[in-house]
């Protein structure tokens, strides 16, 4: 079970991303062969799209395998890296907040003035949790990597 919720990010995006081949191979068969589009297909695509880019985010923070400028920080003693990551984690913890904070204002909003999709009427909210959700996983995810990262300066000492 702990093995199945370390990699949670994981088995979703291969869902949403199931999901999303799919409808789309669906789509191009409708169109080529029935002459139709169902657009309403697209907004569950846009939505798997969303959510899987940000879990992605969040397992590259995990791994470790964020944008960063290694070149230069390769440079800095092992005992001044630390402060590197520790400003990487602060610097994450920002934006995820703030995507966090601004998610929730955005749901929020969109239950309040009731949403819906355009094609299918679906609440808009829905899909809008993805934002929070994602910044939740992100948040989670680069404090995991900054905990790790320290952790193995201390025992390389």
């Amino acid at each position: 079970m702990k093995k199945f919720f370390s990699n949670i990010e994981n088995y979703v995006m291969s869902a949403g991303l199931t999901i999303m081949t799919f409808i789309t191979v669906l789509n191009v068969i409708s169109r080529k062969f029935l002459g139709m589009s169902m657009s309403f297909l697209e907004e569950i695509t846009t939505a798997m799209f969303l959510l899987i880019t940000l879990l992605g985010a969040a397992v590259a923070a995990k791994r470790g395998a964020h944008l960063g400028l290694s070149a230069l920080t390769d440079l800095l003693p092992k005992k001044h890296q630390k402060y590197v990551v520790m400003f990487t984690w602060l610097t994450a913890v920002v934006f995820s907040v703030l995507l966090l904070k601004f998610g929730i204002d955005m749901v929020q909003s969109e239950i309040n003035m009731g949403i819906t999709t355009p094609s299918l009427g679906w609440p808009e909210a829905i899909f809008g949790s993805f934002v929070p959700i994602g910044a939740i996983f992100i948040l989670l995810r680069f404090t995991q990597w900054a905990f790790n990262s320290i952790k193995q300066s201390k025992e390389v000492k």
